[in-house]
């Protein structure tokens, strides 16, 4: 059974005038139907490319990125058309996503428009329903993004996103921009919808605790590279690669005299202009080897995979 979306071999780089920005090194994914795949890693790391390239906004440098079955780069028209439709994102800011001179109702109905011939009533029908999935009232549509929350905001993205009802939608940090008392709101509204309409979601996020609620699967990426991925319950519950390690160690406690664990990792992010050789996070590696300056290491292992030079490091 093909997956929902395959990425093989994916790369991304950036020419300019001082050098290549190596934003993306060959990332493989898998991401099965009605799951959720969650990317994390730090700020700069290559999440929001991959994403964009999944959404057709970036083309790769290298590499395939296959949605059921079918290479997105060598659909024609109709197909790539059909595609589009299938893949919506909700991104992390909801008011600079919405336009603020438009009104609720016509930001929803924008991508119905764009694909199908629909009457002002058969429109007006489509965005009271997806307003009512989302929680919101039909009078919503009559008002502009500046006249709600930021939650409410977010709904609103959310809507415009379901209106063609895809089968996959990307969220760039959907709650990161929200109150912490409105998230949780948010995210739950997500898992029904995903329970309704039969999503797949790609989620990227900082926030591991909502990563270990809200995602099945989880790829962890590190300047460009995926260090580590598999079931998200085995990844936290036993991180393999020291990059996983160091992320986890990191999450704060509520505890004043907690001391981070040797674990966590020390230094800034290199640039992905200039990529350290051999294993790109041994620079800040607490158990890193001579191996690791020369060789990159190759992702293996399934269903919890790690691109690691040493073996499980308990």
């Amino acid at each position: 059974m093909a997956a929902m979306l395959e990425l093989a071999g994916v790369t991304k780089h950036y020419r300019t005038r001082h050098g290549v920005v190596r934003a993306v090194e060959n990332v493989s994914l898998r991401v099965e139907p009605r799951t959720t795949m969650a990317l994390v890693g730090e700020s700069g790391c290559g999440k929001t490319t991959i994403a964009k390239m999944i959404l057709q906004l970036e083309q790769p440098t290298s590499g395939t990125i296959h949605f059921e079955g079918q290479d997105i780069a060598t659909m024609d028209r109709a197909a790539l058309r059909a595609y589009r439709r299938q893949v919506m994102a909700v991104f992390q800011d909801p008011y600079s996503s919405l336009n603020p001179r438009l009104r609720v109702g016509t930001i929803i109905a924008e991508p119905v428009l764009a694909h199908e011939r629909k009457s002002r009533a058969e429109l007006d029908k489509i965005v009271a329903e997806v307003l009512d999935v989302v929680g919101m009232p039909a009078s919503a549509a009559r008002l502009y993004p500046h006249e709600f929350s930021g939650g409410q905001r977010q709904r609103i993205a959310i809507a415009r996103a379901l209106a063609l009802r895809p089968r996959l939608m990307v969220l760039d940090e959907p709650v990161s921009a929200l109150d912490v008392s409105i998230r949780a709101q948010i995210l739950n509204l997500l898992a029904d919808i995903q329970a309704e309409f039969g999503l797949t979601y790609l989620i990227i996020a900082h926030d591991l605790a909502l990563v270990e609620h809200f995602s099945s699967d989880v790829g962890v990426i590190y300047l460009g590279c995926l260090a580590e991925a598999g079931p998200t319950e085995q990844v936290f519950a036993a991180p393999r690669h020291p990059y996983t390690k160091a992320l986890l160690a990191a999450v704060p406690l509520p505890d004043p005299d907690h001391v981070l664990s040797e674990a966590a990792a020390t230094g800034e992010i290199a640039s992905a202009m200039n990529p350290p050789a051999g294993c790109r996070f041994h620079p800040r590696c607490p158990y890193v080897m001579d191996v690791c300056r020369v060789t990159a290491p190759v992702l293996a292992g399934t269903p919890h995979a790690t691109s690691c030079h040493l073996p499980v490091i308990d």
